[in-house]
């Protein structure tokens, strides 16, 4: 019986990473077989350092390739582990190499990984027997930080969510994703992003629309409450203090004209309900999203003084062109869905370590 650790930022009660554990485990119930292989997945419980009793050690979805998770696969590759990374992101990017890596411009330095940090991920990634990342940002800066030119792309796991029960009919209403990233934003001003939000809000309410607010993660539904106070139209905004389960929150949001998110994965899991998002780009990773499914015109980044009128732009460009930015998203699923899969299909699980 060969022994796999996930590891995730999973037990938290964040839906966004959580749904990423949900997908390998997907994955893992069709294609291996559970007599061969167990999976533990590293909720708060589980020591990611005691690395003993695995043959494997996956890095999943999520924004986890930073130098401690690394330092975590280095030691397993010096054991003997097989590692693996599957759709895993890098973020904490300042915007200025953001900016000229959209560009394509010379990115000189990059500050995330320094000195033999930056010698442990070049050899993670030399060493790993699968490693797709999530998107095409975050290949250019592995690539700049690692000298490989070599790193895949296979988007975000949480393109594998799929609707089971999706609204016949969308109402006249805006899905609102907030919380709180506690001030780690592009701009670095949460409270005058909170404001610029309630602006669009009550904009859209005027312009004929309801607003659904919604969190992803149970510690952001006070943020979601203030901001249903400062929004003020009690008969135009439902705020319910719940924490959705996927299927749940892809229904609700099947039945908006499109949603405007702050976190990550709220955007993956509206595109999979088949409504347009619009992100709030806080932080790198948004935008490296944003990149791999080419759909960086719908990524606003938060540090700009007239965020809410580009939002109520991009509102109706969005609603004007929803089908085409749906027919993109879902050429992206099918392209990354095989790779995605890849390492379950063609039994990397079972290969032993190059």
């Amino acid at each position: 019986m060969r022994k796999v650790l996930y590891i995730g930022w999973i037990g938290y009660r964040n839906l966004g990473d959580d749904l990423l554990w949900h997908a390998f485990r997907e994955l893992h119930a069709r294609y291996l077989s559970s007599d061969q292989i167990t999976v533990v997945p590293s909720f708060p419980a589980v020591n990611i350092r005691q690395l003993e009793p695995y043959d494997t050690v996956v890095l999943g979805g999520g924004s986890l390739i930073a130098p401690s998770y690394i330092a975590v696969l280095y030691k397993a590759m010096k054991m003997g582990k097989k590692i693996l990374i599957w759709g895993s992101g890098i973020d904490r990017i300042p915007e200025t190499q953001l900016y000229h890596l959209q560009n394509n411009e010379k990115v000189s330095t990059i500050l995330r990984f320094q000195g033999e940090e930056r010698d442990k991920l070049r050899e993670v990634f030399q060493g790993a027997v699968f490693a797709g990342v999530r998107g095409p940002y975050t290949k250019r800066v592995i690539e700049i930080l690692t000298g490989e030119q070599e790193i895949s792309v296979i988007g975000d796991p949480g393109l594998l969510l799929e609707v089971e029960k999706n609204s016949p009919n969308r109402q006249q209403t805006i899905g609102i994703n907030w919380g709180t990233t506690n001030n780690q934003l592009y701009g670095g001003n949460e409270k005058m992003l909170e404001d610029q939000i309630v602006s669009v809000a009550q904009q859209l309410i005027e312009d004929g629309y309801d607003m659904f607010i919604y969190a992803v993660w149970d510690q952001d539904f006070a943020a979601c409450q203030r901001l249903v106070t400062k929004i003020d139209r009690e008969k135009s905004v439902v705020f319910e203090r719940k924490l959705y389960s996927e299927q749940e929150l892809m229904t609700k949001l099947s039945e908006c004209q499109l949603t405007i998110n702050f976190k990550l994965h709220p955007n993956v899991l509206s595109f999979a309900a088949g409504t347009p998002a619009i992100a709030l780009g806080y932080r790198f990773k948004v935008f490296d999203l944003y990149a791999s499914l080419a759909l960086a015109e719908l990524v606003l980044t938060t540090n700009s003084k007239d965020l809410d009128q580009q939002i109520i732009e991009l509102v109706s460009v969005t609603n004007n062109n929803r089908e085409q930015i749906m027919s993109v998203y879902r050429a992206k699923q099918d392209l990354y869905r095989p790779k995605i899969e890849s390492p379950f299909v063609d039994s990397t699980f079972y290969m032993n370590r190059k």
